[in-house]
Protein backbone atom coordinates (compact mmCIF):
# COMPACT_ATOMS: atom_id res chain seq x y z
CA UNK A 1 0.00 0.00 0.00
CA UNK A 2 1.11 3.66 -0.48
CA UNK A 3 0.02 6.81 0.76
CA UNK A 4 -3.67 7.26 1.43
CA UNK A 5 -4.35 3.76 1.65
CA UNK A 6 -3.51 3.54 -2.59
CA UNK A 7 -2.17 0.25 -3.91
CA UNK A 8 1.12 1.08 -6.82
CA UNK A 9 1.58 -1.17 -9.67
CA UNK A 10 5.37 -0.09 -11.19
CA UNK A 11 3.76 -0.53 -14.67
CA UNK A 12 1.16 2.29 -14.23
CA UNK A 13 3.61 4.50 -12.55
CA UNK A 14 6.17 3.60 -15.69
CA UNK A 15 3.37 4.67 -18.12
CA UNK A 16 2.81 8.16 -15.75
CA UNK A 17 6.27 9.16 -15.02
CA UNK A 18 8.57 8.00 -18.32
CA UNK A 19 7.94 8.30 -22.19
CA UNK A 20 9.40 6.75 -25.47
CA UNK A 21 12.71 3.95 -24.82
CA UNK A 22 13.26 4.85 -21.23
CA UNK A 23 9.18 3.75 -21.16
CA UNK A 24 9.41 0.93 -23.00
CA UNK A 25 12.86 -0.42 -21.79
CA UNK A 26 10.91 -0.01 -17.84
CA UNK A 27 8.16 -1.58 -18.93
CA UNK A 28 10.46 -4.23 -20.41
CA UNK A 29 12.42 -4.56 -17.03
CA UNK A 30 9.04 -4.60 -14.91
CA UNK A 31 7.96 -7.56 -16.83
CA UNK A 32 11.61 -8.95 -17.04
CA UNK A 33 11.37 -9.00 -13.15
CA UNK A 34 7.75 -10.32 -12.73
CA UNK A 35 8.32 -13.61 -14.82
CA UNK A 36 11.23 -14.36 -12.28
CA UNK A 37 9.29 -14.19 -9.31
CA UNK A 38 10.71 -11.07 -7.61
CA UNK A 39 8.43 -9.50 -5.82
CA UNK A 40 8.18 -5.38 -6.53
CA UNK A 41 7.16 -3.29 -2.99
CA UNK A 42 6.63 0.19 -3.31
CA UNK A 43 7.34 3.18 -1.44
CA UNK A 44 4.68 5.25 0.12
CA UNK A 45 4.55 7.78 -3.13
CA UNK A 46 5.15 4.75 -5.41
CA UNK A 47 8.50 6.90 -6.63
CA UNK A 48 10.90 4.07 -5.32
CA UNK A 49 10.52 -0.07 -5.70
CA UNK A 50 12.10 -2.46 -3.39
CA UNK A 51 12.53 -5.77 -6.15
CA UNK A 52 13.73 -9.04 -4.53
CA UNK A 53 14.78 -10.16 -0.60
CA UNK A 54 18.16 -9.71 0.74
CA UNK A 55 21.63 -9.95 -0.98
CA UNK A 56 19.02 -10.58 -4.23
CA UNK A 57 17.50 -7.11 -4.00
CA UNK A 58 17.63 -4.29 -5.68
CA UNK A 59 15.81 -0.77 -6.15
CA UNK A 60 14.40 0.94 -8.47
CA UNK A 61 13.65 4.50 -8.47
CA UNK A 62 10.96 6.44 -10.74
CA UNK A 63 12.18 10.34 -10.56
CA UNK A 64 13.34 12.21 -7.63
CA UNK A 65 15.94 14.61 -7.39
CA UNK A 66 18.77 12.32 -5.55
CA UNK A 67 19.12 10.61 -8.52
CA UNK A 68 20.37 10.90 -12.03
CA UNK A 69 17.04 10.30 -13.96
CA UNK A 70 14.50 9.29 -14.75
CA UNK A 71 14.90 6.65 -13.28
CA UNK A 72 17.86 4.19 -11.40
CA UNK A 73 17.80 0.69 -10.72
CA UNK A 74 20.66 -0.55 -7.88
CA UNK A 75 21.93 -3.63 -6.35
CA UNK A 76 21.38 -3.86 -2.70
CA UNK A 77 24.81 -4.33 -0.20
CA UNK A 78 25.61 -8.02 -1.91
CA UNK A 79 29.24 -9.34 -3.81
CA UNK A 80 29.70 -10.17 -7.12
CA UNK A 81 32.47 -12.55 -7.12
CA UNK A 82 34.57 -14.04 -9.94
CA UNK A 83 33.42 -17.48 -10.45
CA UNK A 84 33.88 -18.26 -14.20
CA UNK A 85 29.99 -17.31 -14.59
CA UNK A 86 30.70 -14.02 -15.98
CA UNK A 87 32.04 -13.30 -19.64
CA UNK A 88 33.93 -10.08 -20.04
CA UNK A 89 31.13 -8.07 -21.49
CA UNK A 90 29.23 -8.27 -18.51
CA UNK A 91 32.13 -8.02 -16.12
CA UNK A 92 32.82 -4.71 -17.94
CA UNK A 93 29.26 -3.61 -17.83
CA UNK A 94 28.99 -4.02 -13.96
CA UNK A 95 32.63 -2.57 -13.58
CA UNK A 96 31.32 0.57 -15.38
CA UNK A 97 28.34 1.20 -13.05
CA UNK A 98 30.05 0.75 -9.85
CA UNK A 99 28.39 3.57 -7.49
CA UNK A 100 30.94 5.39 -5.79
CA UNK A 101 29.72 6.65 -2.07
CA UNK A 102 27.49 9.84 -2.47
CA UNK A 103 26.94 9.88 1.51
CA UNK A 104 23.47 9.24 0.92
CA UNK A 105 21.74 8.86 4.31
CA UNK A 106 21.80 10.65 7.50
CA UNK A 107 24.49 8.59 9.18
CA UNK A 108 26.40 8.38 6.88
CA UNK A 109 27.89 11.63 6.18
CA UNK A 110 31.18 10.10 7.43
CA UNK A 111 30.96 7.07 5.65
CA UNK A 112 33.22 7.66 2.33
CA UNK A 113 32.05 4.00 1.00
CA UNK A 114 33.65 0.96 1.27
CA UNK A 115 35.90 -1.02 -0.76
CA UNK A 116 34.87 -3.24 -3.31
CA UNK A 117 35.45 -6.24 -5.46
CA UNK A 118 33.13 -7.02 -8.02
CA UNK A 119 34.03 -9.72 -10.31
CA UNK A 120 37.88 -9.53 -9.30
CA UNK A 121 38.21 -6.33 -9.71
CA UNK A 122 39.03 -3.91 -7.00
CA UNK A 123 37.24 -0.24 -6.34
CA UNK A 124 37.51 1.74 -3.49
CA UNK A 125 35.22 3.81 -1.30
CA UNK A 126 32.00 2.44 -2.91
CA UNK A 127 28.63 2.51 -2.14
CA UNK A 128 26.91 -0.03 0.10
CA UNK A 129 24.97 -0.45 -3.51
CA UNK A 130 27.61 -1.65 -5.45
CA UNK A 131 26.42 -1.52 -8.98
CA UNK A 132 24.10 1.00 -9.76
CA UNK A 133 22.63 1.68 -13.82
CA UNK A 134 21.17 5.44 -14.53
CA UNK A 135 18.75 5.63 -17.42
CA UNK A 136 19.62 1.95 -18.41
CA UNK A 137 18.95 1.73 -22.39
CA UNK A 138 18.27 -2.32 -23.50
CA UNK A 139 21.57 -3.46 -23.50
CA UNK A 140 22.51 -2.35 -20.12
CA UNK A 141 19.07 -3.61 -18.90
CA UNK A 142 20.42 -7.21 -20.35
CA UNK A 143 23.37 -6.44 -18.28
CA UNK A 144 21.06 -6.00 -15.26
CA UNK A 145 18.88 -9.09 -15.96
CA UNK A 146 22.03 -11.39 -16.09
CA UNK A 147 23.17 -10.03 -12.50
CA UNK A 148 19.91 -10.72 -11.12
CA UNK A 149 19.83 -14.44 -12.28
CA UNK A 150 23.53 -14.73 -11.16
CA UNK A 151 22.41 -13.47 -7.84
CA UNK A 152 19.01 -15.86 -7.39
Amino acid sequence: MGANNQTFQIEDVIREKLTGDAQQNALDFAAFLRANGYPLNPNDDGTGWAVGEGIAGGYLILGGEEFPGPWTLWFNACDFKDNGTADDELKEAAWTHTSPCGKCHAGWETCGGIDRIVFGKKFDRRCHSPIMFHNPNAKTLEHAQRLFLMLK
